[in-house]
C-alpha cells in the first residue's frame, strides 16, 4: 500500500465518521417511535399566491381584525410586512418599513403592537441583530417608523428563525435554530432602543431545525415547529406535552396561533403556499406528554428542504465499513 496514501486513509475515515455521527443524530432526534404518528387532521384555507410573497418566513394572525394576518419575506427582501386575507389569501395591505432588514425570520403580535424579529444569521457572525416594533397596520397600504431594539446573546451569536411574545406579561423568547437541536433564549422585561438587550439562554432547548413558535392564547403553552412537527410545550416547565406531526409543506417555515385560542396556523416559503389550519385544544394540551418526537427519518429535511432518508445513512455506514476493512487487508500486506 502507497504509504501516502496510508496516511490520507485515516483522517479521511474520521471525516466519514463525523459524517455518519451527524447525519445519524439528526435522524434519531426525529425518530423517537418505531411507528411514526400520522399527520394531524388539518385544512388548507387559502392560498398565498401574490407574486410578491415568495418566501414568507414570518406569520402573525390579528386579534383585533377579523381574518387578517400578517407575513414578511426571508431575507433579500424590501421590508414590507403584508397584511393577508386568511380566507382567500389575498393581500389586502401593505406597509413599507423604514428599515434596512437584514434576514428577518419571524412575527408576533400583543397588544397592537407588530414585531418583527431581524433575527437570522446562518453563520453565526451577526453584530446587528434586533427586534423591529411597530403599530399593527390593518388593511390598506402605508408606511411605518419602527422601533429598533438591538439583541445580542450571551453565549455569542445566535441563528434564531423562532419568537414567541407571551400574550399577558410580554415576556419574549427566541428560539435559536440548529441541525441538532437550538437554544430558548429570554429577553429582559424592559427593552432599550440604545443599547444591547441582552438575551440570556435558558436550561430549556427547541427541537431541530426549529422555524417558528407561538405562545397559545392563554398563555400556558408554546407550540414550537421545525418542518415535520409542532410541538407543544408547557410554558412554565417547558415540559413536551404533545407533538403535532404536520402536513407535508414545501419548506415549513411558520406558525400562528388564531385570536380563538382553538386552532393554529402554518404557512411554508414558496409561491403559492398554503395556510393550513390544525385545531388545537388547551384543555387536551394538559394530557400525558408523548415521546420526544414522532416522525421518520425520512420525514425531516436538512436547512435547505432536502429530505434525509435512512438509506443515506445506511449507504454512509456501508462505505466506512467497506473503507475500515480494505485498510487492514492493506496493512497486513508489505508495502
Amino acid at each position: 500500500m502507497n504509504p501516502r496514501f496510508r496516511r490520507l486513509l485515516i483522517p479521511g475515515l474520521l471525516v466519514a465518521l463525523l459524517v455518519v455521527v451527524l447525519v445519524a443524530a439528526i435522524a434519531g432526534r426525529a425518530d423517537g417511535t418505531t411507528s411514526p404518528e400520522p399527520p394531524v387532521d388539518s385544512t388548507v384555507v387559502s392560498r398565498i399566491d401574490d407574486s410578491r410573497i415568495g418566501e414568507s418566513s414570518g406569520l402573525a394572525v390579528s386579534t383585533r381584525h377579523d381574518d387578517l394576518a400578517y407575513t414578511i419575506n426571508d431575507s433579500g427582501n424590501a421590508a414590507i410586512v403584508y397584511a393577508v386575507r386568511i380566507s382567500t389569501g389575498k393581500v389586502v395591505g401593505t406597509t413599507r418599513v423604514q428599515a434596512n432588514w437584514l434576514d428577518t425570520e419571524a412575527l408576533a403580535l400583543r397588544d397592537g403592537m407588530l414585531w418583527v424579529a431581524d433575527t437570522g444569521d446562518n453563520v453565526n457572525s451577526r453584530a446587528d441583530a434586533a427586534l423591529y416594533a411597530l403599530d399593527e397596520p390593518g388593511r390598506g397600504d402605508g408606511t411605518a417608523v419602527p422601533l429598533r431594539y438591538p439583541v445580542s446573546y450571551d453565549r455569542g451569536p445566535q441563528n434564531v428563525e423562532a419568537i414567541a411574545v407571551h400574550p399577558d406579561t410580554g415576556e419574549t423568547l427566541l428560539l435559536s435554530k440548529g441541525p441538532t437541536g437550538g437554544l430558548v433564549h429570554r429577553l429582559p422585561e424592559k427593552l432599550r432602543e440604545s443599547a444591547k438587550n441582552v438575551a440570556t439562554a435558558t436550561s430549556w432547548t427547541a427541537p431541530a431545525f426549529t422555524t417558528d413558535a407561538t405562545y397559545a392564547s392563554d398563555g400556558r403553552h408554546v407550540l414550537v415547529r421545525n418542518y415535520p412537527v409542532a410541538e407543544v410545550r408547557d410554558a412554565e416547565t417547558w415540559e413536551l406535552v404533545r407533538t403535532d406531526v404536520l402536513p407535508d409543506q414545501q419548506q415549513g417555515e411558520t406558525i400562528a396561533i388564531e385570536p380563538s385560542g382553538r386552532s393554529y396556523l402554518i404557512g411554508s416559503e414558496g409561491g403559492n403556499s398554503a395556510l393550513i389550519r390544525i385545531a388545537f385544544d388547551p384543555e387536551a394540551a394538559t394530557a400525558t406528554p408523548t415521546p420526544e418526537a414522532s416522525p421518520s427519518p425520512a420525514t425531516l429535511p436538512s436547512p435547505d428542504g432536502v429530505r434525509v432518508s435512512p438509506y443515506i445513512i445506511g449507504g454512509l455506514v456501508a462505505v466506512v465499513a467497506i473503507a475500515i476493512v480494505l485498510f487492514f487487508r492493506c496493512r497486513s500486506r508489505p508495502s
